[in-house]
């Protein structure tokens, strides 16, 4: 179940790609226009700056009453997406949605936090991952099929069908927080739990990692449609080479899951992260030498192995910052995913700036955040508190 409520993040990401040269020429932008990857910005910096409003909400009300606006909002923002006649009214429309989106996203967390704890808690997060990562391997070819018999539009309304299965699905979840837990919504006490969150150095540490490796991950999913079709002219096979990838990435996932009991979320983290942040300088270097223009199957081979090694410590990243805020699971799933998703957000919206026929820019940006993100998760591992 919490697999499934996660899984309505990606599938309002990653069914919307294949549909960007239609959105192009169906909107007046140029065929090569960069605009369109606002359509993937915007849901982001919804999804994170809406996470603070449902964390106390959730932590008063409880959390299904709460996922059920959530999703109100997402099959909202989905149908004036849908049925926007401008670009800016189809990008504000992707805000509203990512607003809707933030429900799904921060509860998984609250839930998974009210159920589990310690290693626990890392590796059923994990595996919520793990199936999770399904959703970017269907999606776009789900999106394809759609637009092989209908418009764009159709592809932007199509999660409304999901929603509504989802909504009535729902009903066999149990209330993971007991009203005799549930706390006042009050601006004070709101403030001591953002407070509490800030002050954990575990806690905000690890979430600045993931904030890092967002950014990098963001940037690549508003730019892979660009890459595969400007830079290798390969953007009628975009959407099977993604579902690709993303099954590489479940699969990670799924036997990374394994070994978190055995070795300990905390070694696994630094472990890996160390390996990835060395692939990615020597990806960007490669990149530079190449003109920005490296051959297409080593790149897209290098660029899946670097997601799936991000991919398998994201959920071990959140299941530490969350660890400390038992009492606060609620807000805390709120300010983790604010700063993670929104900082990720402001940082992918410079490289999609800078996409300029190459790979480059988005070479360097996983190395860059990826080293600042190896940083915090170290810093943060050095105590829990500051």
């Amino acid at each position: 179940m919490l697999a499934a409520i996660s899984a309505t993040t990606a599938l309002g990401i990653d069914m919307v790609l294949p549909a960007f040269g239609e959105i192009r020429a169906s909107l007046g932008l140029a065929a090569d226009s960069p605009r369109v990857a606002l359509t993937i910005t915007l849901y982001f910096l919804g999804l994170a700056s809406a996470q603070m409003f449902y964390g106390p909400f959730t932590d008063r009300f409880g959390r299904k009453p709460v996922l059920y606006c959530g999703l109100g909002l997402y099959g909202l923002g989905a149908l004036g997406s849908a049925l926007a006649p401008t670009f800016e009214l189809l990008i504000l429309s992707r805000f509203v949605w990512g607003v809707g989106a933030a429900g799904p996203r921060a509860l998984t967390m609250a839930i998974g936090r009210d159920l589990y704890e310690g290693d626990h808690l890392a590796r059923i997060l994990s595996l919520v991952q793990a199936v999770f990562m399904i959703v970017p391997a269907l999606a776009p070819l789900l999106g394809a099929g759609v637009l092989a018999v209908g418009s764009w539009r159709m592809v932007l309304a199509a999660p409304l069908v999901v929603i509504a299965a989802l909504s009535v699905w729902l009903t066999r979840l149990p209330e993971s927080l007991p009203a005799e837990r549930r706390r006042p919504l009050t601006l004070s006490r709101t403030r001591e739990a953002i407070v509490a969150v800030l002050s954990t150095r575990r806690t905000i540490g690890s979430a600045l990692a993931v904030m890092f490796d967002f950014g990098g991950f963001a940037a690549f999913l508003a730019s892979s449609q660009l890459l595969f079709d400007d830079v290798y002219d390969r953007g009628d096979q975009f959407a099977f080479y993604f579902a690709g990838m993303s099954l590489v990435m479940g699969l990670f996932l799924f036997v990374g899951s394994g070994r978190v009991k055995a070795l300990g979320a905390d070694r696994v983290i630094v472990t890996v992260m160390p390996v990835t942040v060395v692939l990615s300088i020597g990806f960007a270097l490669w990149a530079w030498q190449s003109d920005g223009v490296p051959t297409f199957f080593a790149w897209f081979a290098i660029l899946t192995l670097l997601n799936a090694l991000r991919t398998l410590i994201n959920p071990l990243l959140m299941a530490a910052a969350m660890q400390p805020m038992g009492e606060l699971a609620g807000t805390a799933s709120a300010v983790i995913g604010t700063i993670s998703m929104g900082g990720g957000a402001v940082l992918a919206s410079f490289v999609d700036r800078a996409i300029d026929g190459t790979v480059t820019p988005l070479a360097m940006a996983y190395a860059g955040y990826g080293t600042l993100g190896l940083l915090a998760a170290l810093w943060a591992r050095g105590g829990t508190t500051t």
